[in-house]
Formats: C-alpha cells, structure tokens, sequence
C-alpha cells in the first residue's frame, strides 16, 4: 500500500490542505492519506493554536467525504513535542510504502528536524510548492539533501493554493466571511465552540 503521512497544525484545516491531499492522491497513486494534527509543533510559536481535539475534530469534519483519507490523533495521544520521526517509527510497516508530505516551507528546514536522518531513511518526501517561485527552492534544497543524505524527494508539478490558516484565524477574529475556504462543517464547528476569537 502507498500510504502518506500528511501532518500539521490544522489551525484550521482549510479546503486547500483536503485538495493538496486529493492531488497527491491522483499524482502519486496513493492508497491512503493520514492527516495527524500536531500537539505542539516544535520550531514554531504555538501559543495561537487550538487545543489538539478541536483540530482533531475538525479535520475528521472536513475529511469525512473522502474515503481516502483518514485522521489520526497519535501525535495528540503521545502529548508533548510532535517528531515525525516517532510518528514514521510508530506508523511504519512492511507492507507499506510510506511517504510524507511537506509544503515548500517545510521542506527547506527538514534538515534542522529532529531526528531528520531517520525519516530520510524511512519515507519518500512529497513536497508541495506554492507557486513557481517555490518550485526552484524545492529544487535547489531537494540536489542539497539528495547530495549529503541520499534523500528521496518528489516535487508536485502543481501548486497548493494561496490559504493559509493564519488568513482563515484572522478573518474568523476580523468578522470575515471565511466560507469559501473551508468546509462549512468546519466553519459550524468553530462557530460553535467560539475558536479563533
């Protein structure tokens, strides 16, 4: 099975994180796409993000529609910093060809990741540029670590889209009609449970 790990924050997930799935889907001939919402990202100020089972929830809202993909709390469960080198040495089998799927921003930092060499190691890097500009530091960063660490990357040939999850939080605390870019049972959810205010 072609199995990819697609990890994040998802404060909120918004409909370019469910169409970046979708597309790699497609593009890569994957089986199945795991969505797992981050406990505390390390690398990154967390103080804005939600609590772990409302972003949970939220990405089990917005994924429902998909056979394809599924949401997993193990990275919530284990508390504390989220390595995604736990979660590949927790997820990995032999059945499975695994990969994990980075935007550009990502991507160009792995190497400062903990434990970086083990996922390396054991997945394909899917990465995800946001526009053309993107795509040529992809390249570059992909000839580094393919050079120092025998990396295996694959590079999308389409863009994610122009969201962010920031714009979304911030229009959500402006007021903002949000609805176009998010799955309206995302939107009642944090409607409901008064997010991002």
């Amino acid at each position: 099975m072609r199995h990819a790990i697609y990890g994040g924050s998802f404060n909120p997930i918004h409909n370019d994180h469910i169409r970046l799935a979708l597309t790699f889907i497609e593009q890569f001939e994957l089986d199945r796409v795991t969505l797992i919402p981050t406990n505390i990202t390390p690398l990154k100020d967390n103080s804005h993000i939600a609590d772990g089972i409302h972003r949970y929830n939220m990405c089990v809202l917005a994924a429902q529609d998909y056979p394809q993909i599924e949401v997993s709390d193990i990275e919530i469960r284990r508390k504390g910093e989220s390595y995604t080198s736990d979660t590949i040495a927790e997820l990995k089998n032999d059945e499975d060809t695994l990969f994990l799927i980075v935007g550009a921003d990502m991507y160009v930092t792995l190497d400062k990741w903990h434990d970086f060499r083990y996922i390396f190691d054991n997945a394909t890097i899917l990465a995800a540029p946001r526009d053309e500009l993107d795509y040529i530091s992809l390249e570059e960063k992909y000839r580094e670590y393919k050079e120092k660490y025998a990396c295996r990357t694959i590079i999308a040939s389409r863009g994610i889209g122009e969201l962010s999850s920031t714009m979304i939080r911030e229009g959500i605390a402006a007021g903002a009609d949000v609805s176009r870019m998010i799955d309206s049972r995302v939107l009642d959810y944090i409607q409901k449970h008064d997010l991002y205010r």
